[in-house]
């Protein structure tokens, strides 16, 4: 959209309107960004403390923490190779963010769970609790177990990840035997196609598909078998992630969804999230092999969602069924594809990831907060001061994990009648542990030449981090741009957002100013010295932002207003109960302060 000042704002729907420099506040406060690595602290604290041990590491899906008591006792059905298997991700990604050494004793045996899913033929066997998620009092027996296809390629996944952090060979050889057995599932049409026949749903042990809604979603396969590639070398994953991706982009699973068949990308008939995490891993093969084909097919599902929301975080769960809820797992799908289309030769998209972490992400982490207490106390004050206590110490488990319901502008959705507002699925919570490694990844990277330039260390966003290659210090909210202090010798790449204007981007290397070089999108360093300061300016943005969305159908009359500083919105209206946008950055306190 063409802005008043000339500066092209990408990726928000609706209307932009009197945009304006804004300048550092007058006092000098608030001059603190979002921490990554204390978000990730905090995280650890959700996956240590969630998990029963008297209940073998069993966390919980149901916790609804406005709610007196917030979670259910006993086992959690919905748990079982949904809950669990994202969670067993995070352990990695956490403690790498983090630094944290904490709980080690809770991540062991919560491993342990997950390896008595697979069976030595590497079939994943559970009830299908998760596939059914309103019929939480069913009592699954053994004899319902199933061939568990979504828990199977979680368990890849995170398997994958042990063997690349510790070396752990049974880890790379009993996610082999998944991935063989996940490869003895598919159909064949054709030998450089195939596709699973109850798609990410259940199959009974004897091979035949369970009806169930899921079927007709593609199985999440494609990420896993790329990155149990990566990590092992195995190339049979990446010939089988080629062939599902194949499949997937034909539309081969008979009563599977056809993507694109209406429009480039659309999937109407899909779920957001089921959907979209099935072609993070086709965005991902397009990243690794360089063919543009599986990055077009990824971007044109991600433009044709990041069409259906409003720019600032939001997305409909399903464009189908449920367009007044949001859902913290599409946004981390949203964040992950957008992140390998950037590295594929589009950086703009690097700033969707920045803004949804600002924006959603970062302000839906739980944390019980005075002003949480009081609110939470208010609500439930006829239950009595005896529960409301023993909910507060509950929840107080819960801190770090993400908030998987909320709304246009307020997590409790009043705006859309309430639908998911404030709750803290066991889907979502693990997933928004992976938008801030998604995020965190991405900030700065060492890269060989690629699609967006040559060999060098590339800063991505505009977010403070601690890396190998240096260290990035965001200027944000007192000013727009960026500083890097290099920790090695290199040529560095520092992008500032789409939106700068070029002629106004300034550089300095320690005091000195510099001209500014472009290379495509990144202001380029050559001849870094480790000890180096660099520094990237651009002057600060601010505007308003009109917008009305796909929720025509909940509230036909409803138009929101944001006001947005840089990459950030700073309020909204209608701001409902629980607004979700401040005015600055949120600064998460000290873990066990």
């Amino acid at each position: 959209m063409e802005a008043e000042t000339g500066s092209v704002i990408h990726g928000l729907n609706g209307t932009i309107r009197d945009v304006h420099e804004t300048h550092p506040h007058p006092d000098g406060a608030h001059t603190n960004d979002i921490d990554l690595q204390r978000m990730a602290g905090w995280a650890m604290h959700y996956l240590i403390h969630t998990p029963r041990a008297d209940l073998d590491y069993e966390p919980v899906f149901q916790c609804h923490p406005l709610k007196c008591p917030p979670v259910p006792t006993g086992l959690d059905v919905v748990v079982p190779c949904d809950t669990d298997a994202r969670m067993n991700w995070e352990w990695y990604y956490m403690r790498e963010v983090s630094g944290s050494t904490a709980g080690q004793i809770e991540e062991a045996g919560f491993h342990r769970r997950m390896l008595s899913y697979v069976q030595d033929d590497g079939a994943v066997l559970c009830h299908p609790g998760c596939y059914n998620e309103g019929d939480i009092n069913h009592v699954y027996t053994r004899d319902e177990y199933v061939y568990h296809v979504w828990g199977a390629t979680k368990i890849l996944h995170a398997l994958a990840e042990d063997y690349r952090r510790g070396g752990n060979v049974e880890s790379k050889t009993t996610a082999r035997k998944i991935m063989r057995r996940l490869k003895a599932l598919a159909v064949y049409p054709r030998p450089d196609q195939c596709y699973l026949p109850a798609g990410m749903g259940a199959v009974r042990q004897d091979g035949v598909p369970i009806p169930n809604y899921w079927n007709k979603m593609p199985a999440p396969l494609v990420e896993p078998l790329i990155n149990y590639y990566l990590a092992s070398g195995d190339v049979e994953a990446l010939d089988f992630a080629r062939q599902y991706a194949e499949g997937i982009m034909a539309g081969i699973q008979p009563d599977g969804i056809k993507i694109g068949r209406l429009a480039p990308g659309h999937f109407d008939s899909g779920h957001g999230h089921a959907t979209l995490h099935a072609l993070w891993g086709i965005a991902h093969l397009g990243a690794i092999t360089g063919e543009r084909r599986y990055t077009d097919f990824a971007k044109a599902s991600l433009d044709w969602m990041l069409a259906q929301g409003t720019g600032a975080g939001w997305f409909p769960a399903a464009p189908e069924w449920a367009t007044n809820c949001n859902e913290t797992c599409c946004v981390s799908d949203v964040m992950s594809i957008a992140a390998l289309v950037a590295r594929a030769g589009h950086p703009d998209y690097f700033d969707h990831v920045e803004r949804y972490m600002r924006n959603h992400i970062s302000n839906l982490q739980f944390i019980v907060t005075p002003e949480f207490e009081a609110y939470y106390r208010e609500l439930n004050h006829a239950a009595g001061a005896d529960a409301v206590a023993q909910g507060l110490t509950e929840l107080r488990k819960f801190q770090g994990g993400v908030i998987g319901g909320s709304g246009l502008t307020d997590i409790e959705n009043t705006l859309l009648g309430r639908v998911s507002g404030y709750e803290m699925f066991g889907c979502c919570a693990p997933e928004g542990m992976r938008a801030i490694y998604t995020t965190w990844s991405n900030v700065i990277d060492r890269l060989p030449q690629s699609p967006l330039g040559p060999a060098g260390v590339y800063v991505n966003l505009c977010l403070s981090r601690e890396s190998p290659w240096g260290r990035v210090i965001s200027h944000f909210p007192a000013s727009g741009g960026l500083t890097v202090q290099a920790t090695v010798n290199d040529t560095f790449f520092v992008r500032p957002p789409h939106w700068a204007q070029r002629d106004q981007v300034t550089a300095t290397v320690g005091t000195q100013p510099v001209p500014v070089q472009w290379s495509g999108a990144y202001v380029r360093f050559d001849g870094v010295a480790r000890g180096d300061t660099l520094t990237v300016h651009y002057p600060l943005i601010g505007f308003s932002h009109d917008v009305e969305g796909s929720w025509r159908t909940h509230a036909p009359d409803l138009h929101l207003t944001y006001q947005w500083r840089g990459n950030m919105v700073t309020a909204a209206e209608p701001a409902g109960i629980t607004p979700m946008f401040n005015a600055w950055p949120r600064e998460l306190p000290m873990l066990n302060a």
